[in-house]
């Protein structure tokens, strides 16, 4: 009998645990995947991204952060965002080569800088900035339904001249291709001609719209890459410059993490 009862108690526990398991699972799949296409608005704008013109010939990544910031209220100038900027020959580390050299340049002299290091930068202004690599449309449709602007890697006028491999002084190879360009997305419509995403040129300042088979096509060369906000970093996250002796950067520790930057 007092068998009976331990296995009893035993199963009552198991069985009591399972269901506080599937509730937690339930919950966060419901608050961790994006809505389905299907279940998205036909069309959606996000009001309030603000466009400039970039103040340097490649300074298209900076000045998408900078607009995207600025529509969460984190005011700062484009340089203020480029100097803060890692800088290094990897464009998955740091913004690699001269920043004035004309449009279309490529590596090693001139060329640009990937969403992880933006996504940082971003971050050590106090937003709440995520870097993604190989999303897709319906991802990035599900965050502007949200009424979040996002930080796209495509190329100019989504020319596509094809992608090649660079490797840098650290050992590292990346894909690279001329023209690489930075837009921030402010919504699309589902029309029935095959539908378009609304973006924010950091050429021009301009709001432009691309056939969604166009703009994939050129998203998908750089891996489909994005930089997502959620608004401003909760007061708990830490951020913090922190000098390293003999050291003439600092690094910004955030969250356990870490980038270079000047002083």
């Amino acid at each position: 009998m007092r068998q009976t009862a331990i296995n009893g108690k035993r199963a009552g526990f198991f069985a009591s645990n399972a269901a506080k398991t599937w509730l937690l699972v339930s919950l966060l799949l419901f608050y961790a995947i994006p809505a389905y296409a299907d279940e998205l608005p036909p069309s959606v704008f996000v009001e309030g991204v603000v466009g400039h013109p970039q103040e340097h010939n490649l300074s298209c990544e900076s000045r998408s952060a900078t607009d995207l910031a600025a529509f969460w209220g984190a005011t700062f100038t484009e340089d203020d965002f480029f100097r803060r900027l890692p800088k290094s020959d990897n464009p998955n580390r740091g913004f690699l080569g001269d920043v004035d050299l004309p449009p279309g340049s490529m590596p090693p002299v001139g060329y640009g800088v990937y969403a992880e290091p933006v996504a940082t930068n971003l971050r050590s202004f106090g937003l709440d900035a995520r870097a993604r690599r190989e999303w897709n449309l319906d991802s990035l449709k599900a965050e502007l339904a949200a009424g979040r602007p996002v930080i796209i890697w495509s190329t100019y006028d989504m020319r596509l001249p094809g992608v090649e491999n660079w490797t840098s002084s650290d050992g590292a190879t990346s894909v690279i291709v001329q023209w690489q360009h930075t837009f921030v997305a402010a919504g699309y419509d589902d029309a029935p001609d095959g539908g378009s995403i609304y973006l924010v040129d950091a050429y021009d300042g301009a709001t432009k719209h691309f056939g969604y088979e166009t703009f994939d096509a050129a998203w998908a060369q750089l891996g489909r890459q994005a930089v997502t906000t959620n608004g401003p970093l909760s007061q708990f996250e830490r951020r913090v410059w922190k000098a390293a002796k003999g050291d003439t950067l600092c690094h910004l520790v955030v969250n356990g993490r870490w980038s270079v930057g000047p002083e």
